[in-house]
């Protein structure tokens, strides 16, 4: 949904890392399928998928085909609701807790339930491990980035809250990129590697 379009440029990613974002024009359909679609054209290569709650409930019955890849890996991010609407820079966010029953879908879908994911993805042949916490994601997210393809597709499910939520996205937005580093960031976009290598070698001397 339009998150996606509000945080696409929040970190440069290095060359060896694609990436796609799938709005639907705004809809929360197709996430999960075409992320799918992309780990069976290229089996070599990992998929990672961050996907909302709502888009994944959407597009579950996608990763039950019998072909699914082990590169595919999926950061489904549940709150029980569409956060969207809950957002502060929403205009639906003035609503507070009365948006939830009109528009922010709150207790969809097993309303955070810590077994139905967890069930599903299990009867399916994924390996599936969840963090509700800070300390619980620290436990297991080097698991779901391990470099190789292992043996199974993998989920993993993190709880979160709608307003811590809209609390990071506040800080994301105020955050200062200082001169200095923005002036490094364009050297090495103009400059290239071996640019930045001759640079070096000019400074020594």
């Amino acid at each position: 949904m339009l998150n996606s379009l509000r945080t696409w440029n929040f970190y440069d990613l290095p060359d060896t890392v694609t990436s796609f974002s799938n709005v639907g024009g705004f809809g929360i359909d197709g996430g999960v399928s075409s992320l799918l679609g992309a780990s069976l054209a290229n089996p070599e290569k990992l998929y990672y998928g961050v996907i909302g709650d709502l888009a994944f409930f959407y597009d579950l019955n996608a990763i039950g085909n019998r072909h699914t890849a082990k590169n595919l890996r999926i950061l489904l991010v549940n709150n029980g609701k569409g956060t969207e609407f809950r957002l502060y820079n929403h205009h639906a966010s003035h609503f507070g807790m009365d948006g939830d029953e009109f528009v922010a879908a709150a207790g969809h879908y097993g309303n955070k339930s810590s077994t139905l994911i967890k069930n599903y993805a299990e009867n399916l042949g994924f390996e599936y491990f969840s963090a509700n916490n800070k300390e619980e994601f620290e436990n297991v997210y080097q698991r779901f980035l391990e470099l190789s393809i292992t043996e199974k597709p993998m989920i993993f499910e993190v709880f979160t809250d709608s307003e811590d939520e809209s609390k990071a996205l506040q800080i994301m937005h105020r955050l200062e990129v200082s001169t200095e580093t923005k002036a490094k960031q364009t050297l090495k976009k103009v400059l290239g590697p071996k640019g930045i290598d001759a640079m070096k070698k000019i400074i020594k001397r």
